[in-house]
């Protein structure tokens, strides 16, 4: 095979190498939760919101009112979290809407959750000014497992006690996650199909998001990825000539060192002549005497 060939064949066994080092070394993974936003919808069909972007904000699963939840924060930190989102035009009255997507490391969990959500799904809510009674529960067509109840509310500032509103409160799980919502209307009338849409709406949407959902978002830091292709094309270049180059270096320094281990021979043949011619000539008083 030709010189050119091997060189080559070595540039290209030197980049996959420095692409390998590239994949183990340079990218940085970190748990970002604001990911956690892709598994609740951004709009809600409730009455006088719709078309009202939420407010949104991850939350701590430790602060989380199920105990499953917190347990599967601290054993599975990465892959737990708490995610709300809320519509309203005032803070002090309805219409408003409110969902908590919790996300927890297995199915089993997230059943367990929705266990402890089923036991609290009919407490009757506490709202300033209403007050809400009469939970009545309603089923949600097309998503499995989904319940709901609703609430009436009465005007409590007054001695009418007339009906202001509804509230409702539901929950569902898909997969890894159990959405909980609470929506409080200011129509008198009951219609649950505003809540029934934001549950369908949210499971279609984690059916396709919540399997291989992760928090974990690997970056690539450019300046030390920028320095690493620098490096590995350095490298990758010096080994097209850098073997040959090397393997002269030390010819040339062996050819060095054989001639001075021949010069040194020389030197040590000549020196021990030139002792041996001495030991051998006449001493001095046995040449005759010059005249």
């Amino acid at each position: 095979m030709h010189l050119w060939r091997w060189r080559l064949i070595r540039a290209v066994v030197v980049l996959a190498l420095a692409g390998v080092g590239f994949a183990l070394v340079i990218p940085q993974t970190k748990v970002d939760r604001t990911l956690l936003s892709r598994l609740v919808v951004s709009r809600t069909a409730l009455p006088g919101l719709e078309g009202r972007h939420g407010l949104s904000r991850s939350v701590s699963p430790s602060q989380s009112s199920f105990a499953a939840t917190r347990n599967a924060a601290k054993t599975h930190p990465d892959s737990t979290g708490i995610y709300t989102r809320e519509w309203y035009i005032t803070t002090s009255a309805p219409p408003e809407a409110g969902l908590v997507a919790q996300l927890v490391p297995t199915a089993a969990t997230a059943q367990t959750v929705v266990a402890d959500v089923d036991k609290q799904l009919s407490a009757i809510p506490t709202l300033p000014s209403v007050t809400a009674s009469g939970p009545k529960p309603f089923a949600v067509a097309g998503v499995a497992g989904a319940r709901g109840v609703s609430f009436v509310l009465a005007d409590s500032t007054g001695t009418s006690h007339a009906t202001v509103g509804y509230a409702y409160k539901s929950a569902y799980r898909v997969g890894r996650v159990v959405i909980t919502e609470l929506a409080v209307s200011d129509r008198p009338t009951l219609d649950t199909g505003p809540v029934e849409t934001d549950m369908r709406n949210g499971a279609a949407l984690l059916a396709r998001v919540e399997p291989g959902f992760t928090m974990l978002r690997t970056t690539v830091p450019v300046v030390a990825a920028a320095v690493y292709a620098a490096v590995a094309v350095v490298v990758a270049g010096a080994s097209l000539y850098g073997p040959e180059v090397a393997a002269g270096v030390l010819e040339r320094r062996r050819e060095r060192r054989h001639e001075r281990d021949v010069r040194r021979a020389r030197e040590q043949y000549l020196a021990r002549g030139r002792r041996t011619v001495r030991r051998q000539r006449a001493p001095a008083w046995t040449q005759p005497k010059r005249r």
